[in-house]
């Protein structure tokens, strides 16, 4: 998020400080009611939204619902972030033993399939696909990739219904695979 040039910015309310006193908890806890994430990234978050306000100076009669959102949003962009800056190096000890130890053999046989069925599409879908499964939102692979939004979600959408497909193959008995 870009800011804005000071000569854009909302003339402040004066209430701010009032508002956090009222509303930081409740928004902490409304973002972590819907965002999986560690308590510092909800944190940082929160504070971001906090910061957008002073920033733009939203309207004061829906202010938490504009904080809520502001935050959510931030917490889902942060927890991308982090899901594509896991690196295998940080796990403890050997790192082969230490990222095998936690698959059993039913998670490796499926593990096995899934890279069968993944292998098995098309180079622009196995992208676009790999690419989402790292966290990376459709906006970022469109620009990645140098194509519209509307065209990653086709891809994707292709993809997936391959790997359905696929898993129906695998699994003729289970016929309502996701």
């Amino acid at each position: 998020m870009q800011p804005r040039p000071a000569s854009t910015a909302a003339a402040a309310h004066g209430d701010e400080e009032d508002l956090f006193r009222q509303h930081h908890a409740e928004l902490s806890r409304a973002v972590r009611q819907v965002v999986n994430a560690s308590p510092e990234l909800i944190e940082d978050a929160c504070q971001m939204a906090w910061i957008t306000l002073l920033r733009n100076q939203p309207r004061r009669d829906s202010v938490f619902g504009w904080l809520r959102k502001v935050a959510i949003n931030e917490a889902y962009r942060l927890s991308g972030i982090e899901r594509r800056g896991v690196r295998l190096d940080l796990l403890p000890g050997d790192r082969q033993s230490a990222a095998c130890a936690v698959f059993d053999l039913d998670d490796s046989l499926q593990a096995r399939e899934v890279l069968r069925a993944l292998g098995s599409l098309p180079a622009k879908q196995r992208r676009d696909y790999a690419l989402h499964a790292a966290g990376f939102t459709y906006a970022e692979i469109a620009e990645l990739t140098n194509r519209t939004r509307t065209n990653v979600d086709k891809t994707l959408d292709k993809a997936r219904a391959r790997m359905r497909l696929e898993r129906l193959r695998a699994y003729p008995g289970e016929r309502g695979a996701k």
